[in-house]
């Protein structure tokens, strides 16, 4: 896109199936562990944009591009990159769909 563009809101869903949507939100999770000093009842939710390249494997670093505003969203933001890192690549993205998918924006919370 544009260099105006970086931070427009994803306006395509991905078409993928229920399954290997599931399978992508979860994955990252055997990867990683929520950060001691962020628990589930802190409520922190960030968004990441995730950029994919055909083989599953992350294209770039991801982006922030949304932020509870709380003193712990720094701490689950590293642990969401550092699994998103770790896990990959995410080889349950059908490779047929690659248009689809190749660029998404993840929400992770505590």
């Amino acid at each position: 896109g544009a260099a105006g563009d970086f931070d427009a809101k994803a306006t395509a869903k991905a078409n993928i199936s229920n399954e290997d949507a599931a399978a992508l939100r979860t994955h990252p999770k055997t990867c990683s562990i929520l950060p001691k000093s962020v628990s589930p009842s802190d409520n922190v939710r960030i968004v990441l944009r995730v950029a994919f390249q055909r083989d599953g494997k992350l294209a770039a670093e991801p982006l922030l591009i949304e932020a509870s505003a709380s003193a712990k969203g720094p701490a689950l933001m590293r642990s969401a990159m550092d699994a998103l890192e770790k896990c990959q690549p995410y080889a349950m993205l059908p490779a047929d769909r690659y248009d689809q998918w190749r660029m998404l924006d993840l929400s992770f919370h505590a």
